[in-house]
């Protein structure tokens, strides 16, 4: 311990005591030593100078020790320095009170030299180890403090763009609402982001949406915040001056991506939609992000700004509750078959038919299959439906086989989706439920989509082959409106392509439809297909396509699609008609 530097004051109203005490400290290597005679001095005297240790007389004129005591407290605080009570007498009482007040050390008087110096030396000695112990835990807190700023950052920056990350923005928009800020929302969704990961991996992926984001924060003027909301969802929160200055604020963003990225030696294209959303008041930040994100523009299609709306909110909640009511809604006896007929453009006989699915909602009545089918397809309830299906319309063909309104040129069409087809034991799944119900291949045939084949189109080839082989007929629906390849055709084993009614509905006015269903017919027939037209409402629309070769049709112009019963008495009539007998229509 070096003493020289330590600052000692000693209080006593006696003069002589103070004299001896400095006398004999000097002598012991302590050098900084003060001495005061009236207590009224020490608490100006400490906020001058604090000393490292006060030797404070107990009982004196005008303020005495536990008042010096307490008059230090309440300038200092916790800045006090130790103090060693100099007196005659210690009494319990007076030992207890002094304690209590926080004194280290008594020193009895007359004073004892090597008692008074291991007395201070034994004070200061645990001063310094507490001071330094103080430092210590000053510096831990100290850093403890700034590792938890640090780490509070971090929690609140996107790790790869370094802009503020869902909990950043989050933040901001709790503070915006709060003070009642107007705020406007634009939810920037990157397209195509999977693809740039699928062909160029993570590190390229990684580069562009950093190339993206700089980009954005570019456009962006000082009041708007740019941040990450997801992996490829980026959010930038702005002062509401008018719905109108938010829109041209998302047109001026679009312009990042009106042609490819250049990243290096890539050009890399990029899609993107933007949602708005306007709060006037103090909102909830995560309803004003969902609103946003509920006005995002649908992929690929011709709008790729857009605004909230209820009727968006609206129509979104409706798809919600149509995709929950989905579930086990053919368990329920919600769904059923209806039958539309498949006849020879040359004989007028019936061939057939296809089975469509139709669902009755029990509070909102008739669903569109063009609204629940995209639903059950993203959910993955169109496989449960899709089984359903194939069991509902073998039950049918085998109690119209009883009836014999079934010969061996008529059979039933099923539409199988993508994500059935795609199953690798949906061939033989197939098969099993046909011999369950008792029922010759040949009297069954699946229609399916082109995107149904090209998602998996190896496995396509598996299950369509096994198919074939026990003369399962397979066509291609809705031929020429998805992404047709002639390399298809010519490898799978098809049987027929059905022409889209798109094809069909102006063949009387238009030329060019009439010649895109004589290439259709034409191709279908090099590669040994037969072909099915739908949609047909005219005689006019019939005569045409029997005049290019084409060899079955199915529409209103024959029947609309009809309920199990109806289909079978509808069939009943028409067979009983003479061949070629136009007459019966519906």
């Amino acid at each position: 311990m070096k003493l020289a530097r330590k600052h000692l004051l000693v209080v006593d109203d006696n003069v002589a005591n103070v004299e001896l005490l400095m006398d004999l400290l000097d002598d012991h290597g302590f050098d900084d030593l003060h001495g005061l005679h009236d207590p009224r001095d020490v608490v100006g005297y400490c906020q001058a100078r604090c000393p490292d240790l006060i030797l404070l007389d107990i009982r004196m004129p005008h303020l005495d020790g536990y008042a010096v005591m307490q008059a230090l407290a309440a300038q200092l605080g916790e800045a006090v320095p130790p103090i060693i009570v100099l007196t005659a007498q210690i009494d319990d009482e007076t030992r207890r009170r002094a304690q209590r007040m926080g004194v280290r050390d008594f020193i009895t008087k007359p004073f004892q030299h090597d008692d008074v110096l291991m007395r201070i030396r034994n004070a200061l000695a645990l001063e310094q180890r507490y001071q330094q112990r103080h430092a210590e835990a000053t510096t831990l807190e100290r850093l403890a403090v700034e590792q938890a700023q640090s780490l509070d950052r971090e929690s609140r920056t996107d790790t790869l763009t370094k802009l503020p990350n869902r909990r950043a923005l989050t933040q901001m928009l709790r503070m915006a609402s709060s003070d009642g800020t107007p705020t406007g929302l634009l939810f920037i969704a990157i397209d195509q982001l999977d693809e740039v990961i699928r062909f160029h991996g993570y590190a390229v992926a990684d580069a562009l949406m950093l190339h993206v984001s700089q980009q954005l924060y570019d456009k962006l003027g000082e009041t708007a915040r740019l941040g990450i909301w997801g992996g490829s969802e980026l959010l930038v929160i702005l002062p509401v001056v008018s719905p109108e200055q938010l829109i041209l604020q998302a047109m001026s963003l679009l312009e990042c991506f009106n042609q490819d990225q250049t990243l290096d030696n890539l050009l890399l294209p990029l899609g993107v939609r933007i949602g708005i959303s306007t709060a006037a008041e103090p909102f909830e930040p995560e309803r004003l992000v969902h609103m946003a994100a509920l006005a995002l523009p649908q992929k690929n299609g011709p709008v790729r700004v857009q605004s909230y709306n209820e009727e968006l909110e609206a129509r979104q909640r409706h798809r919600l509750h149509l995709q929950q009511s989905i579930r086990q809604a053919a368990e329920r006896g919600e769904m059923s078959l209806v039958f539309q007929p498949k006849l020879s453009l040359s004989t007028h006989r019936v061939i057939g038919a296809e089975a469509l699915l139709r669902w009755h909602h029990p509070t909102l009545g008739p669903v569109s299959p063009v609204e629940f089918i995209p639903l059950a397809e993203a959910s993955g309830d169109i496989l449960s439906i899709g089984e359903w299906v194939l069991d509902e319309a073998m039950r049918h063909i085998a109690v119209w086989r009883e009836k014999r309104l079934l010969d061996d040129a008529f059979h039933i069409a099923v539409n199988v989706a993508a994500r059935q087809l795609a199953r690798h034991d949906f061939a033989d799944k197939l098969l099993a439920r046909l011999k369950e119900h008792g029922i010759p291949p040949y009297f069954l045939s699946l229609e399916i989509t082109e995107s149904g084949i090209l998602s998996d189109m190896h496995n396509a080839r598996a299950q369509l082959a096994r198919l074939a082989q026990v003369n399962i007929a397979v066509a291609i629906d809705d031929f020429g409106t998805g992404h047709s390849s002639l390399a298809y055709i010519k490898t799978l084993p098809f049987s027929t392509l059905k022409i889209d009614r798109a094809f069909v509905m102006d063949l009387e006015h238009k030329e060019v439809d009439r010649h895109l269903a004589l290439a259709i017919t034409q191709l279908a027939h090099a590669v040994g297909c037969d072909v099915v037209a739908e949609g047909i409402e005219t005689k006019a629309q019939a005569d045409y396509l029997r005049s290019i070769g084409c060899e079955a049709a199915q529409g209103y112009h024959y029947a609309r699609p009809l309920p199990a019963d109806e289909f079978y008495d509808w069939c009943t009539r028409w067979q009983a008609l003479p061949p070629m007998n136009n007459a019966l229509e519906s």
